[in-house]
Formats: C-alpha cells, structure tokens, sequence
C-alpha cells in the first residue's frame, strides 16, 4: 500500500509539472497567435492601455474603427470586441480582468439582444473564452464558474488553452491586421436574396440583466465614462426590439446612441456585407457618423 500511495504521488508530481512547463508553452503560443480570437483576447486581457474602448460582440468587431475615432476624438482607442456571439457574461469578465492593469477614460459598448434575452446559442458558454486568464479577477473567475470551466482550468494549466489548438499550430499564420487595434473590416457585397429581419421572440433573461447593472455599476465606480450604442442593420424589426436598453440608459443616466433604423444606411446593400455586419465601407461611414454624435468629457 505505501509503494501504491508512493507511485500515485510521483505520478501526481509528474502531472503537475509537465501540465505546467506545457501550460507555458501553449501561453507563449496563444501570446504570439495572429489567430482571431486569440489575438484579441490576449491583446485586450494583457496589453491594451487605451483611452477608449470599444466592447460588444461580432457587430463590434466589424463596425467600429478605431483609426477614425482617434483622428476626430484625439483620444487612443482599441476594439475589444470578439466574434462567436460574445455576450455579457463574457464582457464582464473582460472587464473586470482590464481594470486589474488600469482605468480607461470610456467604454462604448454596442449592447446586443444576446445580453438580456435569453437567446440560444450565447448563454454562460461565451464566458469560457476567458479561461486563459482564469484567476486574473474576480468577475472573470466568478463568469468561468458560471461556464464550468473554472475548476478544470484551476486544476491543469494545459486545459485552459484545449479549444485554441487548431489556432495555435497555425500560430502568426491568423487573419487579424494588428495595425488596425482590433477592427476586423469585412470586404464584399452582401446578396439581399431572401433577407428578412432578425426577430428576438426570446424572454427576458435575469442574470443577464443583473451583470449589465453590474458593467454599469463598475463603469460608473471607476468613473468611466459608458456609452451605450446600436448600429444599423440592413433590414429592421416592426417591433420595439431596442426598449430594453434605451430604459436600461434612461435608469442609469447613460447616452444611448441608436442607428438601428439609420435610414443613410437601412436597404443600402453596398453598405453591408451581410443582414447585420456592415462591410469596410459602411463600417468607415458609420464611424464617422458616430465621432460626431459623442462627446468624451
């Protein structure tokens, strides 16, 4: 029995020191990774010290440039927005991990139904993207818990980094243009065959309410300036899909910016590249119109 306790203990050993030599390695991969996701969130995580911020899923991603905004705002700005449906539970985690390096002066966060319905496909998963900074802070722990994956990640180094794989064998052979601080502009023409309007008939989601208060909340605390966005879509809901946020900006005295029936922009295809990502085109226009409507104290 002592030999069997003994074996398991140097198996033990063994485990835990190649889990973490190999943790490292797959680290320094993710670091140097031109891959999406892993760029983005590496960069956003660790690196960026930006004055402006730009939160929000893929529309995010695509819509907002952050070259325009520094020439007509004079303040540094960077996209931290991530493809895959990012929701909230992913972007307080985010931010929770930023503010343990520093403060930004703003956040525009492009909020998305996805953050207070209960729509499928984005629920407490998106959060997983974060396990590489599992322990950075206490929202981003308290959101991988939510996932599940807190405690895999807590126990092996190696786990953190299982759904990067792919991305990391190809390493600096990604897509992602880092001159252009985390904008991913979409090139071509979206064919209008066939689009209709994208309908949320999804319930109202609690949890996602409450972590929104909480990003509200934690903004507001570190006196950081939060403004609420929307931007255009090709074709437009008959419902009052935007109710929830122009009260949720209302409640908490923030400016809520919408051009979700943008008419310079609505049924213009030229402008998109599909129903609801704007192509270079339009996401260069769309900055523009936006410089001029807000008003960094």
């Amino acid at each position: 029995m002592k030999k069997l306790l003994i074996h398991i203990l140097v198996v033990a050993c063994l485990f835990f020191v190649f889990d973490r030599i190999l943790g490292m390695g797959l680290k320094f991969l993710y670091t140097e990774s031109n891959a999406t996701d892993e760029y983005k969130i590496s960069y956003s995580n660790e690196t960026t010290e930006d004055s402006i911020l730009f939160f929000g899923s893929s529309r995010t991603l695509h819509h907002y440039v952050p070259a325009i905004f520094e020439k007509e705002l004079g303040k540094s700005c960077y996209n931290v927005a991530d493809w895959g449906i990012k929701n909230i539970y992913y972007h307080y985690g985010l931010l929770g991990n930023i503010l343990t390096r520093y403060t930004p002066q703003a956040i525009i966060f492009e909020i998305h139904p996805c953050d207070w319905l209960a729509t499928p496909f984005s629920g407490k998963e998106r959060a997983a993207s974060l396990a590489p900074y599992c322990g950075m802070s206490g929202p981003c722990d308290e959101m991988l818990k939510l996932s599940g994956k807190y405690w895999p990640c807590q126990l092996s180094k190696v786990y953190r980094f299982t759904g990067s794989f792919p991305n990391l064998i190809t390493g600096k052979m990604g897509s992602m243009d880092r001159s252009l601080k985390g904008w991913k502009p979409m090139d071509g023409i979206m064919d209008t065959t066939g689009v209709v309007a994208e309908e949320y008939p999804f319930p109202v989601d609690q949890e996602r309410v409450a972590l929104l208060e909480r990003f509200i909340n934690e903004c507001q605390k570190n006196d950081i300036q939060l403004i609420l966005t929307f931007s255009p879509m090709y074709v437009c809901s008959k419902e009052d899909v935007l109710k929830f946020p122009r009260e949720l900006a209302a409640k908490h005295n923030l400016t809520f910016i919408d051009h979700y029936r943008d008419s310079g922009f609505v049924g213009h295809p030229e402008l998109f590249y599909d129903f609801g990502h704007l192509n270079r085109k339009g996401a260069e226009l769309f900055s523009q119109k936006l410089c001029q409507e807000i008003k960094i104290r």
